[in-house]
Order: C-alpha cells, then sequence, then structure tokens
C-alpha cells in the first residue's frame, strides 16, 4: 500500500498492513506481523474479500416470527418454512400463516430436504410431517413409524432416511417418486426396480460407529457419513444398480448432518477437528477424497464445539452468491449463538481460505435459495440484505477487528510514531485504539468515513479517499483495534499504515 502524502520535513518510514487474511489461531499474536498477507487475532461481524480488503458484514431486515427459530429451509423459490421454539415445545410455521403447534418437544433436532415440491421435516425417533405450501401433514407410512429416522436427504428420485431407531446403521429408501412407501410398506412379490429398498453399512464400517449424517455428491453419489469415516454409494432410480464407490477414501467424519452443505462441485461439513470437504481429484477425475479447510484456525473451532451442548445442534449454510459457508453453533439454553464463516476466493482454482466470527442477531440457523439468505434468529426470521446495499429498516452490524502484535521490523527498538494512515471507503465511523506489549493503553482516534464511491476496482488504481491522522506515541510493539459503528451498507477498510520516525 503506497500514500501520496508524506510528512513534510520529517524523516519516517512507512509500515503498511494490507492484503488481509482472516483469522489466523495457529500462531502466538506475537509473531503474526507480516504486513502483507496480515491476519488477525479477532475479525468479528466483518469478513476478509477475495482482493484482501475487510469488509463489514451485511444487514438484515425483520420478516417475521417472535421465537427461537431452530431451523429454516425453503418450501417455494422464495418462501421459507421453519422450526420455532415455543413454551411448550417446537412448532412449524411458514410464511404463509400455516401453523402445526408443538409437533416436538424443546431441544429435538430436525433435519429437512425438499421432495415431490415439498419439504418433508425429520427428527430422532419421532414422526416425519411434510409442507406443500398448504397444510403440515404427518407423513404416513407404517414402515416410517418404526423407524422415526433422524436424517433425511432426497437422491435420484427417492427418499433417503437414516438414523432410525434400533436402525443407526441402516439407509432406508422410499420407491421412486413415492415418500409414503418405504421397504417394509412394499408388497414382498414386487420384482420392480423402483420399488423401496435398504441397506446396511454396518460391516463396511467395521467398528461400532453410527450413521451421523448423510450428503449428496455430484447427483447421483450418496455419502454416508459416521463419526469417524464416509462411505461413498453410487444410488440410481434402479436399486440393483446400488453400489459402493471404492474409489473414495474419506477416513473423516461428521459431527452435524445439518452442516453438510453443496458448495458448487464439492461438499463441506464440520468434524471434530474442524471444516473439511470432499471433492473430486483434478489429475485424474476419478479419486474422491477429503481435506482439511480450517488448519490455520482449528483451536478456534476447537473452542467453539466445545462451548456446545449437542454437536447434532451445530448447523450451517453455504451462500452461493458470497462463496461464504456460515456454521453456527448455539450455546445450549442461552440465548447466544457463536457464527464462524469461512470465505472461499471464487477467483481462484485453489481457493484460499479466510475465516471470520460474528454474532450479528445471535442468529442460530440459515438457509440459502435463489439469492435470498434467511436466518432464524431469537427473535424471528430476518433476511439478509446484499452487502452493496442499504434498507431504511434494516439493522447493522458493529465489526470488531484486532490486530496481533505489531512490531514495525525490530522486535527490540522502541518506535516512535509520527501518524497512521487508513485507506476505506462506504459510510461509518471507525474508531482505533492501541495498546502496547505490555498492555498499556496507547490512545484512540475516530476517523468518519464519508466515501459512497470508490475506485479501486483494479489493484494499480489508488483509492479516491485516503485519511491521515496524527498519530504520536513510543512502544515496541502495539496491537491495534478497529470497532466500525454507524451508517450501513458496504464500508471496505483496504490497509492502514503506520510512520515510524527514522
Amino acid at each position: 500500500m503506497s500514500t501520496s502524502q508524506s510528512p513534510s520535513g520529517i524523516d519516517v518510514k512507512n509500515y503498511a498492513y494490507e492484503g488481509f487474511m482472516g483469522l489466523d489461531t495457529s500462531r502466538p499474536h506475537v509473531s503474526m506481523d507480516t504486513g502483507e498477507e496480515q491476519h488477525f487475532i479477532s475479525l468479528n461481524n466483518a469478513f476478509c474479500d477475495w482482493r484482501g480488503q475487510i469488509v463489514r458484514d451485511p444487514d438484515a431486515v425483520y420478516i417475521t416470527g417472535d421465537y427461537r427459530i431452530n431451523h429454516v429451509v425453503f418450501f417455494s423459490k422464495d418462501q421459507v418454512v421453519w422450526a420455532e421454539e415455543t413454551g411448550e415445545g417446537i412448532t412449524f410455521r411458514s410464511e404463509k400463516d400455516h401453523s402445526l403447534e408443538n409437533v416436538h418437544e424443546k431441544g429435538v433436532v430436525i433435519s429437512s430436504t425438499v421432495f415431490n415440491r415439498k419439504v418433508v421435516l425429520a427428527a430422532r425417533s419421532r414422526p416425519m410431517y411434510s409442507y406443500d405450501g398448504n397444510a403440515f401433514v404427518r407423513v404416513t407410512s407404517p414402515a416410517l413409524e418404526l423407524i422415526r429416522p433422524a436424517f433425511v436427504i432426497s437422491i435420484q428420485r427417492r427418499l433417503i432416511v437414516a438414523g432410525g431407531v434400533g436402525k443407526e446403521t441402516e439407509i432406508h429408501a422410499s420407491r421412486v417418486d413415492n415418500e409414503y412407501v418405504f421397504p417394509e410398506d412394499e408388497d414382498e412379490s414386487s420384482t420392480s426396480v423402483l420399488k423401496a429398498s435398504y441397506f446396511d453399512v454396518a460391516n463396511l464400517i467395521g467398528t461400532a460407529d453410527e450413521i451421523t449424517g448423510l450428503g449428496v455428491f455430484e447427483s447421483n453419489r450418496l455419502i454416508i457419513f459416521t463419526a469417524d469415516k464416509a462411505i461413498i454409494y453410487k444410488i440410481d432410480p434402479d436399486y440393483t444398480k446400488w453400489l459402493v464407490d471404492d474409489n473414495a477414501n474419506i477416513n473423516i467424519g461428521c459431527i452435524s448432518h445439518n452442516t453438510i452443505q453443496n458448495a458448487g462441485t464439492d461438499i463441506l461439513f464440520c468434524s471434530r477437528s474442524g471444516v473439511h470437504s470432499i471433492k473430486r481429484s483434478e489429475d485424474n477425475g476419478i479419486l474422491v477424497y477429503s481435506y482439511s479447510l480450517s488448519d490455520k484456525i482449528k483451536s478456534l473451532y476447537r473452542e467453539y464445539l466445545a462451548s456446545v451442548s449437542n454437536y447434532e445442534s451445530v448447523t450451517a449454510v453455504f451462500n452461493q452468491d458470497t462463496s461464504q459457508y456460515h456454521i453456527y453453533f448455539p450455546l445450549g439454553d442461552s440465548t447466544s449463538c457463536r457464527r464462524l464463516t469461512l470465505t472461499m476466493n471464487a477467483e481462484l482454482e485453489e481457493s484460499i481460505p479466510k475465516y471470520n466470527t460474528g454474532d450479528f442477531l445471535n442468529a442460530r440457523c440459515a438457509a440459502s435459495l435463489g439469492g435470498r439468505l434467511a436466518l432464524g434468529t431469537n427473535g424471528g426470521i430476518y433476511n439478509v440484505v446484499p452487502v452493496e446495499q442499504s434498507i431504511e429498516s434494516s439493522i447493522t452490524p458493529s465489526p470488531l477487528i484486532t490486530t496481533p502484535l505489531l512490531w514495525h521490523g525490530s522486535l527490540m527498538a522502541t518506535k516512535e510514531t509520527h501518524s497512521l494512515i487508513l485507506q476505506a471507503s462506504g459510510v461509518g465511523i471507525v474508531h482505533i485504539e492501541a495498546q502496547d506489549e505490555k498492555g498499556t493503553i496507547l490512545g484512540a482516534i475516530s476517523i468518519e468515513i464519508d466515501d459512497t464511491t470508490d475506485d479501486n476496482y483494479f489493484n494499480d488504481v489508488p483509492l479516491s479517499r485516503q485519511y491521515e491522522r496524527k498519530w504520536q506515541y513510543r512502544y515496541r510493539a502495539a496491537q491495534y483495534r478497529f470497532r466500525i459503528t454507524g451508517g450501513s451498507g458496504l464500508l471496505r477498510i483496504t490497509g492502514f499504515a503506520i510512520t515510524v520516525r527514522k
């Protein structure tokens, strides 16, 4: 980052910080000063985009609902159905004002899928229900009454369920195009290859493990997750063509079915150790494997996971429009919920993961479809506004960013600073404060950003607005904290610099 301004008559050197890379908890904060590709030790309610800019999280606008939302899913291209906790239990509601009161007890974890243009809702040891936009209906299958599955998914014109009572390693598939007929409902004399069927993966697992989730990969491959591994089946409407994919080698498990999300051609999910992706090898196009995306924030991930009383309550959503994977960690009966967000780089073939955290609205779950991201919170449903837009009735998050200790070169020398330069665009107030390596507060300033147009769409074009303020302190190292308030819509920090007297 360069500046066109220079203090007159004073010999100074600029120490610039830019190309921000999100959170990194894999290193101590005393050894993270890199300048270029700078990481943070906290980045809350803001994210780093593919250019390395700090971007304030988008606004949100209230839609409907008054209670705690634990699950939300689209039943049409622009309307959602959700499960909310009232005083007596869990109630199903939709944006068409249909409801089904006290369906389950509080604390029940719900999974869902869309099949035959209906949302199908399942919960462990509980009956299944469907919603077609007109009414909530119990799925009346004698076989399902015996299974009462925890997980449900649709693939190749079949409804697949797992996690049934006493059937923890079994996969049950409905008849093709019919969610009301499962294996034990079929006539034993039927020879149709489209009939309902099932299989048991107990001997494929090879341990006492159980199924923890289901995913769909490449439209015709069913991923069966356990706590420690995953098995892939190639699925066809013709059940005689089902077979295990021997080219898959996935020795990592999933903690929660509701974290399994399709992200382009890959699958993202949460394990006990972090966020992982399943993809097909680009070298031979045959091997399917998994790899970790969260090594640099592993300690933070484990901290968040340890705060959750039930792993299955962790949920996630992938927002295709922003290439972001949001993970929600509800803190038991508390109204608080932590969010961990992975921002992918859509411009590169090998995406560089950048992480940030969030507590905006204490969102507990979300669903994304057709450009709409719907949040389930402790007080109803909210729509996330596109980051570049601002709506009069929307609520704006307040980001907080903390740098590691910045040494400005030597680890031993005492620096005498002269000024602070901030490059930013948008509308808002950036409050900056600093403390030295001993924790002593040095000072604070506030810079009002009012630059709704900028020209930083290309790396070689400077920002149209640059802010420089007097900043005269002595320290060996300093930690800077940026808090953003006021304004709404898109606000970006491209970089900052400290000028130090030579």
